[in-house]
């Protein structure tokens, strides 16, 4: 039944804040880590900005969520079904944001290896197209199971 009264009842569950605020937040991340990474590839200086401020702003978010989570706050998990393929979808994603974060490690510590010892560019230039490409992987499918869930 869709009406109780004169509301119609929702369909689909309703987005806890912080998933929302993280779906949100990380929007911008994408624009610097694409920026980033283009510039960085053309050996444009700004890339190093750019790249920095991606990569700290997606670990806060990342590390935040991940603790907030942990120590029990709500999330998907609470208002979402989660059983068959969407459990086997957090499993795998939860496995790829591990991975990136290690990457964000590895790419931000070459970088100021380099920066501070001349040494280090060639491990930075080789995690940087894994962690583009896995960090736009966990970032996209998170938002199409956001929107998938809670908006369409």
């Amino acid at each position: 039944e869709l009406f109780r009264g004169n509301s119609i009842r929702p369909l689909m569950a309703e987005a806890p804040f912080v998933s929302t605020f993280i779906a949100l937040a990380l929007i911008p991340v994408a624009f610097l880590f694409t920026h980033a990474y283009i510039s960085g590839k053309r050996h444009l200086p700004y890339h190093r900005a750019t790249g920095a401020i991606a990569i700290v702003w997606d670990l806060s978010l990342s590390i935040f969520y991940m603790i907030y989570r942990l120590l029990g706050g709500e999330g998907e998990g609470t208002t979402l079904d989660i059983q068959g393929a969407l459990l086997v979808y957090f499993v795998v994603h939860g496995i790829v944001a591990s991975v990136v974060i290690a990457l964000e490690i590895g790419v931000l510590s070459s970088a100021l290896l380099y920066l501070f010892k001349k040494k280090g560019l060639r491990v930075h230039r080789a995690l940087t197209p894994y962690l583009y490409v896995l960090w736009f992987a966990a970032f996209l499918s998170g938002e199409v199971v956001y929107l998938v869930n809670y908006v369409l």
